[in-house]
């Protein structure tokens, strides 16, 4: 069964880098899906796909009910965009006007049929499928942060503008497609899941999905990150969801030349050469010029430039004769640049320059917090220490891409023994997949939707003194 879930349609072999439906699995929003030992689907009939309805990115995958095999796999861009680039910009756009929250609903519903038409279209000329391509659509799943499932739902979200944040809905949304909008899938059960909390939406659930099935009375942490990071711990009856608000720096956004993981961003950075002629490496991705830089590449570069002596522990960055002074690399120094008291540094070359700016470390210093203090609140919740963890899961593309060792340098993850720690990928594309497959999965996590204690970081007295401490770099 399981050798048939990872099979690839296109070479037929069960691991594949190149062809067929991984290709598009490999991307921003999705790598290729691993389910947790142990996981068989039930026995269906006709297709489904699990869509994962993320703020920026869009990504669904076509299921075989009857095999639980994958059959194709799509990515887009959320059209809600134009409504603002964040969930607090759609949430105030949604409970601007009732105009405003139909046409939000209607351009994410339309994608969602577009991408669905998309996966069908080209089932249908792959001759190895047979019959398959005749059959329809029977179920769909749905995944994605609080907002994006009010909205798609056609919800007013009217807990989630204002204190205490509540989610307006608590249970799984049942609906047929035609009810919601649909035309492509008008026919199928739609299946929304519920959330945790009021920004621990159904994506962190289908995390919970996942790492549930994995957990086996262990003590187990897993970190979200986008721009609101969804942190899990469970320890065995203990379970603890909050949500980070750790904005956008870290996926490229509010930094001045930050964009998202696509071509031409400066995606690792490292040291090259030998002392005392270092100097700053990065790698783009494409291997072209230079653009700009995402978040990989942003927290390599906050750990080399600590590391190296650029920046101090409070994250302030020296200009270029107190870097010298510090015994930071010649070549280095050189880089450090100052205009007008706004401090920068050159990262790549000169002839297509890409800089990280003081400003920007002062940006990422408040994600990294946010995310680090989320982490230290669950783990006091529990009464453990992070090197009692068994396992660190970091979920999504950041998650799956970010170096461990630059993460832990700049305080983003507890200083633990590196193979507790698993980079694991899009695990609530994969959870939404396991919510769609198997009836015993998806009745799970209705109950796990309310057994998680949803914690809210702001109102935790410890959680200021916290945030605080954790602005700095650890010692090294």
């Amino acid at each position: 069964m399981e050798n048939r879930v990872n099979r690839c349609p296109g070479c037929k072999r069960i691991n594949c880098n190149g062809c067929g439906i991984f290709q598009k699995l490999n991307t921003n929003k999705q790598i290729r899906v691993q389910f947790p030992e142990g996981f068989s689907a039930d026995p269906g009939k006709g297709l489904g796909i699990s869509f994962d309805v993320g703020t920026t990115t869009l990504a669904g995958m076509l299921w075989d009910l009857k095999e639980g095999s994958l059959l194709d796999a799509e990515t887009g861009a959320n059209p809600q965009a134009a409504f603002g680039a964040d969930v607090i910009s759609r949430i105030q756009a949604a409970m601007e006007s009732t105009d405003k929250l139909e046409k939000m609903q209607e351009l994410v519903v339309r994608k969602l049929d577009e991408m669905a038409a998309g996966m069908m279209g080209r089932l249908s000329k792959q001759e190895y499928t047979g019959n398959i391509a005749r059959k329809k659509v029977q179920k769909v799943t749905i995944v994605g942060n609080t907002a994006m499932c009010e909205i798609l739902m056609g919800i007013r979200p009217e807990g989630l503008f204002q204190a205490p944040f509540m989610p307006d809905y608590k249970e799984s949304f049942y609906r047929k497609g035609e009810q919601l909008g649909f035309q492509f899938l008008k026919d199928a059960d739609m299946i929304i899941l519920p959330p945790i909390g009021g920004y621990v939406g159904a994506d962190a659930l289908a995390v919970n999905c996942y790492v549930n099935w994995k957990t086996q009375g262990d003590k187990v942490l897993a970190v979200d990150i986008g721009t609101n990071g969804e942190i899990l711990l469970l320890c065995g009856e203990k379970r603890y969801a909050c949500s980070a608000a750790a904005g956008p720096a870290l996926e490229g956004g509010a930094v001045s030349q930050g964009m998202r993981a696509a071509e031409g961003a400066v995606d690792m950075i490292s040291i090259g050469g030998r002392f005392p002629m270092q100097d700053i490496v990065c790698r783009v991705i494409g291997g072209g010029n230079p653009l700009g830089i995402c978040g990989s590449g942003l927290v390599d570069g906050l750990a080399l430039l600590y590391r190296s002596g650029v920046l101090d522990q409070t994250g302030y960055m020296r200009d270029a004769k107190e870097a010298k002074e510090a015994g930071v690399p010649e070549r280095i120094c050189r880089r450090i640049e100052t205009i007008d008291d706004r401090r920068r540094i050159l990262l790549t070359d000169e002839s297509h320059p890409v800089y990280l700016q003081a400003d920007d470390v002062r940006a990422l210093q408040l994600s990294v917090s946010a995310i680090r203090s989320g982490i230290e609140i669950l783990l006091e919740k529990a009464g453990i220490q992070a090197d009692a963890l068994d396992k660190i899961y970091l979920a999504g593309a950041f998650g799956c891409y970010i170096s461990i060792e630059s993460g832990i340098a700049i305080g983003l993850f507890p200083d633990v023994p590196r193979e507790k720690m698993v980079q694991a990928g899009n695990l609530a594309g994969t959870g939404a997949a396991m919510a769609l497959l198997s009836r015993k999965v998806l009745k799970n996590a209705e109950e796990e939707s309310g057994r998680l204690v949803h914690v809210e970081l702001a109102k935790e007295d410890s959680f200021k003194e916290r945030f605080f401490k954790h602005m700095n770099f650890p010692f090294m």
